[in-house]
């Protein structure tokens, strides 16, 4: 595999464009077996967006970073965009070796668009097929990209966020109604799972962000925000999250970082993307009043009560991140922002 990655390497393409080896499945832990014992306190690393990391080494040092933390994460959880294109089996070749320096962690993934190719059939098998025995592979198939896993006192829930963008519907300026189509058996699973009863803290991943202040990829987040469902009171998807006790929600899709806190109806929910790194149209930047200056730009800011700015890019050189996750005892949700190379965390919160 070092072989193959130098070849790669020298050639300017880290991400091989053939599909000449089988796909390999991932020796990562069972992951309900590696969680099972979980209980009280315990933290998990998220991170996303690092397939164009890969050629200069961040994704490892990103990895060898989190493995070093003490006490070490219980889980990593990836939102996507693990390889340039899924299509080509030989990338997961590459991307198991760059996750073999973590492969005694358990790892889980909500799907980007590049490693399903927006979609393609070919695609979601290669990536079935590389995570089914660490996910799990009744929870994660070709046929239900989204799926449920609970740690401790922690309701995860992993949607396919390409199944709710794709066909792309332009820049979604104000609030409309989703044909329900394609989306439309996720919606029905994502409202069965929050009306179910549960006691502790409920986290949501997907790739493509809901609410960011950078301007690369905002239509897609408009389109998240603003569509409506009329099979849940005309709700858009934010919406049926924070009513429905969603504490924590983690995107990607961006190449950059961001934490907005979301409050409706006296409940509380945290939007974190941590995604790679970039600069120009993707870099998010502080905003002196954030609910103002998303309603201008187009997000229907109706029936929100605030929203705060926390951690946010900071001006000059980029570097790549990680957010920590923390439940409490208490089974409270905190997290903090881990930039690659130093070791003093920022806090996530507004």
């Amino acid at each position: 595999l070092g072989l193959i990655s130098a070849l790669f390497a020298a050639s300017g393409c880290y991400w091989a464009r053939s599909s000449n080896a089988p796909v390999p499945r991932l020796p990562h832990p069972p992951f309900d077996a590696a969680t099972a014992d979980v209980e009280g306190a315990f933290s998990f690393a998220v991170f996303g967006d690092q397939k164009n990391l890969a050629k200069n080494g961040e994704w490892a040092a990103l990895l060898d970073q989190i493995r070093a933390l003490e006490p070490r994460p219980a889980l990593l959880l990836d939102t996507g965009d693990i390889v340039e294109n899924g299509v080509y089996t030989d990338q997961f070749v590459q991307l198991a070796e760059i996750l073999d320096r973590v492969d005694d962690m358990p790892y889980l993934l909500a799907v980007g668009n590049h490693e399903i190719d927006h979609d393609d059939e070919d695609a979601k098998g290669h990536v079935v097929e590389f995570l089914g025995d660490a996910i799990g592979r009744d929870d994660f198939r070709v046929d239900q990209l989204y799926y449920r896993k609970d740690v401790g006192r922690l309701r995860m829930l992993m949607l396919d966020s390409n199944a709710l963008i794709y066909p792309e519907r332009g820049n979604c300026r104000e609030r409309y109604r989703i044909d329900d189509g394609r989306s439309a058996d996720q919606m029905a699973w994502l409202a069965e799972q929050l009306e179910s009863p549960w006691e502790g803290p409920t986290l949501v991943a997907l790739h493509h962000t809901i609410i960011l202040s950078a301007t690369k990829h905002q239509g897609h987040a408009r389109c998240l925000w603003n569509g409506t469902y009329e099979a849940y009171g005309d709700r858009a998807l934010p919406e049926i999250l924070i009513d429905g006790g969603v504490d924590l929600v983690v995107t990607g899709h961006t190449h950059t970082y961001e934490v907005l806190q979301l409050t409706r109806g006296g409940r509380s929910m945290l939007s974190v993307n941590v995604s790679g790194k970039s600069g120009g149209s993707r870099r998010a930047r502080p905003v002196r009043d954030p609910k103002a200056s998303f309603a201008d730009r187009g997000w229907d800011m109706e029936g929100w009560d605030t929203v705060s700015q926390g951690a946010v890019m900071p001006s000059g050189p980029m570097v790549n991140q990680f957010a920590l996750v923390t439940v409490t005892g208490q089974g409270e949700v905190d997290c903090a922002i881990y930039h690659l190379g130093d070791a003093s965390p920022r806090s996530c919160h507004p």
